[in-house]
């Protein structure tokens, strides 16, 4: 979604969007704790690694993956969130100045008499 379409979207929209980008986080978090759970309950066999230390890198590669991949998402995550309350911010200051418009509108209207 590009940003031109974000700020077209209304405050309902955005935390819909919210909700959807913490559901995704969640999910890839509940991911890669089963990927970490299958990795330390697999029985890794010495004839195919060589060595523990060759097991140790090989795992330490695959953890290190996951996490560049949680922490991309992440990075991406907070950076939509962090759009989506400036524009959230921005609609809510808009509202407020048509309020108090209105609201000076209605008050000139009372003293001189006319009717809203």
């Amino acid at each position: 979604m590009t940003e031109k379409e974000m700020k077209k979207l209304n405050r309902y929209q955005l935390l819909e969007l919210l909700i959807i980008q913490t559901e995704e986080v969640n999910t890839l978090r509940q991911q890669l704790q089963e990927a970490q759970k299958a990795l330390e309950n697999r029985n890794i066999q010495m004839e195919s690694i060589g060595s523990i230390a060759e097991a140790s890198l090989h795992l330490e590669g695959v953890f290190d993956a996951a996490q560049n991949a949680v922490d991309l998402f992440l990075a991406e995550a907070k950076k939509r969130i962090s759009e989506m309350e400036a524009q959230a911010a921005e609609e809510a200051q808009r509202i407020i100045e048509e309020a108090k418009q209105r609201a000076r509108q209605l008050l000139e209207n009372a003293e001189n008499g006319k009717n809203p």
